[in-house]
């Protein structure tokens, strides 16, 4: 695993585009990127992600997914239209869940999608994504589980340091009035084993580069 903790108390979302890639993983793996807002003071957390997750999905597809729990993980938790609190918006034929087109060749021409999750003045999550191109309200509501000798790819397959690694670029932070301000400065990075998966610093743009295990 290879992430950025970003801690506040005066945002209320976050906005970040993402390269899309499907990988090869085994039916017990998973491998994609995520964005996630946690309150340390409940224990509520909802995350938004793009995966390749045989498990769940029972093919080796690039799905787009919604997870939300308000116990930490702990005993709640439910996955795309198996919320009961997620409510679809009208006359948008994507839900969570689907599968998106990936670029399996880091060769080739890039796919991104848009990610925007936050809180609205009456208290409602908001999620807007956009398939290349601008978010569109979607509903309301870029991780690597492996094994040994094995091990899952993440990304394109390429450690930051590589100019094929993949990227999640013009990340934001929405404060409580829905105002947008790129993230111009780097975060703590979380990282389980940096010769195997690893993520850049941001730079003034917002943009990090992360993946592995190719090298």
């Amino acid at each position: 695993m290879a992430a950025h903790v970003m801690n506040s108390q005066s945002y209320y979302g976050i906005q970040a585009t993402s390269d899309v890639y499907g990988v090869r993983v085994d039916k017990d793996e998973k491998s994609g990127i995520f964005v996630q807002l946690y309150n340390q003071g409940y224990g509520r957390s909802n995350h938004n992600a793009i995966s390749v997750y045989p498990a769940l999905y029972g093919d080796s597809e690039t799905h787009f997914y919604v997870y939300w729990t308000r116990d930490g993980y702990q005993k709640t938790g439910c996955y795309n239209l198996n919320c009961p609190s997620y409510v679809r918006e009208a006359n948008v034929n994507i839900v969570p869940g689907v599968t998106i087109d990936a670029v399996f060749d880091p060769n080739g021409v890039k796919r991104t999608i848009i990610v925007k999750l936050f809180k609205d003045g009456v208290g409602d999550w908001l999620l807007h994504v956009g398939f290349d191109s601008e978010p569109y309200l979607f509903g309301l509501a870029g991780f690597v589980q492996t094994h040994i000798p094995h091990l899952a790819p993440m990304g394109s397959g390429f450690l930051p340091n590589n100019i094929k690694s993949a990227s999640l670029s013009n990340i934001q932070l929405i404060d409580q009035n829905g105002q947008a301000s790129k993230v111009q400065r780097d975060h703590p990075v979380v990282i389980d084993d940096g010769n195997i998966y690893s993520a850049s610093p941001i730079n003034v743009e917002g943009k990090f580069t992360y993946g592995g295990p190719l090298g």
